[in-house]
């Protein structure tokens, strides 16, 4: 969803470089404007700290034209321009220096990736930019290695330790995840204005351990109600130069909704037993057939599973659009359980058949579906003005979440 959240932008931005001043978007036509811009339009990177980027301008309004066309809804859908076969040359290059550099190589092969799908996924005609430094990703994985050794060890030599490693991690949980997000959003770029993420680690602490522990206390029962508030942090907290953007979610939708993939999994479960009852004592005697036994239940637990997840996740991820906001510009998503599940079992089947080799293949088919519905209904003229300071940050925290397999995003 990382390229997905990252295109909830304004096509309507200006953005004046000092090699091109005159450029200018109609919002409601997408067409260039030939009017030369104010003086007081900067780049980003020309900005001084607290200087006034990109401001709001009457060209619009002067126009009679043009403020009738702005009153009008435009539909903007993302598109994935790359092959499948382009990405496979990168990913098993990546993969080649990765096993041969004994993962050293994997930063710089972690931002190759990122850079093809970012540059390859265009949203009215222009395409996303990721700045991301390898050298900070390597920084960042070394100490995220160094910790997972440590905790490693220890936890060997000293089993209690493991449990003051624990919280420990439960304390730094809410930096880790502020950091992360954060690198991920100053490292990403539209229309050369770069994303930000401006919580805090309070903000974090608030939500990651103080909504987790009315989770633990009422033994995972209003688990919904924290995957609604952590989704609604982390999309609410994010913001495309300065524009921020509002989310809030409805806490009694995701209780239905994990209700019924309960409900989904349970009936599975319910089928796969009784075919296991009914069929595997008869198979048992077939030599040539035994083997049945055992893959049968298997593609029927995952198969069970795949339409679970994929009925959750294509709800959850359309209620979690539909309530997103940002100034001018609402976002529609209109992901199928049907179609998930598909994607899901037809990726899995073609990954074992073919030994992993069409990993790159499931990705990219797996990235277009969610980007084919996908849209942003734009509904007034917008300018946003870029962040007056944005300072670096190390990776440590993104390297860590990896790590450790935690999951900060949507």
């Amino acid at each position: 969803m990382h390229a997905v959240l990252h295109s909830a932008c304004s096509p309507s931005c200006r953005i004046s470089s000092p090699g091109d001043e005159s450029l200018r978007l109609d919002a409601a036509r997408g067409l260039p404007h030939n009017r030369p811009e104010s003086s007081r339009h900067r780049t980003e990177a020309a900005a001084a700290p607290g200087r006034r980027v990109i401001g709001k301008t009457a060209a619009i309004a002067e126009s009679g034209v043009a403020a009738g066309a702005a009153t009008q809804n435009r539909t903007i859908r993302p598109e994935f321009t790359g092959a499948a076969g382009e990405y496979f040359r990168i990913w098993i290059v990546n993969l080649f220096f990765t096993l041969v550099t004994l993962g050293v190589y994997s930063a710089w092969a972690k931002v190759r990736k990122k850079k093809y799908f970012y540059g390859n996924t265009r949203l009215d005609g222009d395409s996303f930019d990721y700045f991301g430094n390898p050298k900070a990703i390597l920084k960042g994985r070394i100490i995220a290695i160094a910790a997972f050794v440590l905790y490693a060890l220890a936890g060997e030599l000293y089993p209690a330790s493991r449990y003051a490693f624990w919280g420990l991690a439960l304390l730094l949980l809410p930096w880790l995840i502020v950091r992360a997000l954060t690198f991920n959003a100053r490292n990403s770029a539209y229309r050369g204005l770069r994303f930000d993420f401006t919580a805090t680690a309070k903000d974090a602490a608030w939500v990651y351990i103080g909504k987790l522990a009315v989770v633990a206390l009422t033994l995972g029962f209003v688990f919904p109600w924290f995957m609604a508030r952590q989704k609604a942090f982390v999309v609410s907290h994010h913001a495309f130069g300065t524009t921020r953007f509002a989310c809030e979610l409805p806490a009694r939708r995701f209780f239905g909704i994990y209700i019924r993939a309960g409900l989904i999994l349970s009936a599975a479960g319910a089928v796969l037993g009784g075919l296991s009852a009914l069929l595997l004592p008869k198979l048992v005697h077939f030599g040539s057939l035994s083997w049945i036994a055992f893959v049968l239940p298997a593609i029927l637990l995952y198969a069970g599973y795949a339409v679970s997840y994929a009925y959750m996740q294509s709800r959850t991820t359309n209620l979690l659009w539909a309530n997103t906001l940002g100034p001018g510009l609402r976002f529609e998503s209109t992901l199928a359980a049907a179609g998930l599940t598909r994607l899901y079992v037809g990726n899995l089947f073609a990954v074992a058949c073919s030994a992993g080799l069409l990993i790159p293949w499931a990705v990219v088919r797996t990235l277009r579906y969610r980007l084919e519905n996908f849209a942003m209904i734009l509904e007034e003229e917008v300018v946003h003005e870029a962040s007056p300071a944005l300072a670096p940050v190390g990776a440590a925290g993104q390297e860590l979440g990896d790590i450790f397999n935690l999951d900060f995003g949507l």
